[in-house]
């Protein structure tokens, strides 16, 4: 029972006792009596009517324990489903580092394995360079040997130049002795002796003619081959060297793909390009609309046919408010050093919308003030890759990994980022190279960058037309949807 009711019962007991007791003086006459209480039944329902109150109190206390042990045990639960939470936590927390190991044991034998390769590269390279000094003195003795035999057609030449010569001189000899002939069939009567002689004389010419016509004929079969199988060796060579020049070339491209190139130079090779595009649009606002002119410095790239200038959507500064203006009015114009050609058409490519290009013409190529950079063959070749942050002029390299979620773009790793110039961290539209000069791609945001092997387009929106903004709208809404169905990382 609750220390707190019994002494409530306790008081009122005792107040119930003062209250029956009498307390008057005793007569000393009279006897003593006894002080019994004037109801004593009345007395007894109060005593009974306390102890239900003190039931009542008592259960009513017992509640609030058993909801108070409800709310106890509810509570240790919580925290026993805590604690399992927790360890899970834990566990989750030691497989990742377990996998961080992994990771780091493998990227080790991978650097084992590049620099085995490197180490063949290398030996294959020395053996082919033999192979190509070889080569190289072979074709110098075929080209002697050609050179020797060049000489002795030339003689045969001139010998019949000669022989041709001294046949025209025959045949201008037949000719006057035809003509003699004539003369003496006129004077047949009085000259017959001479005219016999005459005769015998032309029949030996004849003769004669007939004899060095057939060793001009030999001659000229002869002069034919000599002149077909000349051909045939010039070909030869020409075949020849052809090959050895197209076999060095390969060569050469792949000693310079082995050997990554320095970040400065690729870098400098991205600013000598002398490419820009001006872009006028009607800029929506609150005033009515104001031009804006924005300048792109693309990078230019080629896949070995096509020739195009590749930039991000953020780079035209186009918002969703200014689609909505029918007068937008888009136009630009490219400069290729000093000259100005107009802009006309915009490609959106399938591989991220948000990645646009511009195609050239093959004519512009010589305008252009160094070599376009190559889509990479081989982007996985080194594990690191050279980023250019174009507004900043800033750039670094970066290690860069596949991720199996996205196939189409690789995660720069900014953690081991070596900052080559200026404060420069990866950000979108900064452009991604390979350690060998080649374009790999363009960043989407600050840890994915598109992997652009090709510039198959979704949408092509052509400049200067009437429904130019509506063709910009159905592009830009197409971006926005490809946009949300890549992962999360990649938005």
């Amino acid at each position: 029972m609750n220390k707190t009711l019994l002494l409530i019962i306790c008081d009122f007991l005792l107040l119930s006792l003062l209250a029956l007791a009498r307390f008057d003086a005793p007569e000393e006459d009279k006897p003593e009596m006894e002080v019994l209480p004037e109801d004593p039944i009345q007395a007894q329902e109060d005593i009974i009517e306390v102890l239900k109150l003190s039931l009542e109190l008592e259960e009513e206390s017992n509640e609030n324990m058993a909801a108070s042990l409800q709310d106890t045990q509810k509570e240790l639960e919580e925290r026993s489903t805590n604690l399992e939470e927790t360890q899970d936590a834990l566990s989750e927390r030691e497989q990742e580092l377990a996998m961080t190991e992994a990771e780091r044991l493998e990227l080790e034998k991978n650097k084992e394995q590049l620099e085995d390769d490197l180490e063949e590269r290398i030996a294959v390279l020395n053996t082919t360079q033999k192979e190509v000094e070889q080569m190289n003195d072979a074709l110098e003795e075929q080209r002697r040997d050609a050179e020797r035999k060049l000489r002795q057609m030339e003689a045969l030449q001139k010998e019949l130049q000669d022989k041709q010569a001294a046949i025209a001189a025959a045949e201008t000899r037949q000719a006057e002795l035809e003509a003699s002939q004539r003369a003496a069939e006129q004077k047949a009567a009085a000259l017959d002796t001479q005219l016999q002689l005459a005769e015998t004389e032309s029949r030996l010419v004849r003769e004669n003619l007939q004899q060095v016509r057939s060793e001009v004929l030999t001659v000229r079969e002869e002069n034919q081959k000599l002149q077909e199988h000349a051909a045939q060796l010039a070909t030869n060579l020409t075949e020849g060297v052809n090959a050895q020049t197209e076999r060095l070339s390969q060569i050469a491209e792949e000693v310079r793909r082995a050997q990554p190139r320095n970040a400065n130079q690729i870098f400098s090779d991205f600013l000598g390009s002398g490419v820009s595009i001006d872009v006028r649009f009607q800029k929506s606002n609150r005033r009515g609309g104001d031009e804006q002119l924005v300048t792109i410095l693309p990078i230019v790239v080629s896949d070995g046919q096509d020739l195009k200038v590749v930039f991000t959507w953020e780079d035209l500064g186009i918002s969703e408010n200014d689609l909505r203006n029918s007068t937008i009015n888009v136009r630009g114009d490219i400069r290729l050093g000093r000259r100005t050609y107009p802009l006309k058409t915009i490609d959106f490519l399938s591989i991220d919308n948000r990645i646009l290009a511009v195609p050239l013409e093959a004519g512009w190529a010589e305008f252009i003030e160094s070599e376009p950079f190559y889509v990479a063959t081989d982007p996985l070749q080194f594990p690191q890759a050279v980023l250019v942050d174009r507004e900043n002029n800033g750039y670094g390299d970066a290690r860069f990994t596949l991720d199996t979620n996205t196939p189409e773009h690789f995660r720069i790793d900014s953690r081991f980022m070596n900052r080559l110039m200026g404060e420069f961290k990866p950000r979108e539209s900064s452009v991604m190279f390979s350690k060998s000069g080649d374009f790999l791609g363009v960043m989407v945001n600050k840890e994915y960058s598109a992997h652009i092997d090709n510039f198959v387009a979704t949408e092509t929106v052509t400049l200067g037309r009437a429904d130019t903004y509506k063709q910009f709208q159905n592009s830009y809404t197409k971006m926005i949807n490809q946009t949300r169905r890549f992962p999360s990382g990649v938005r």
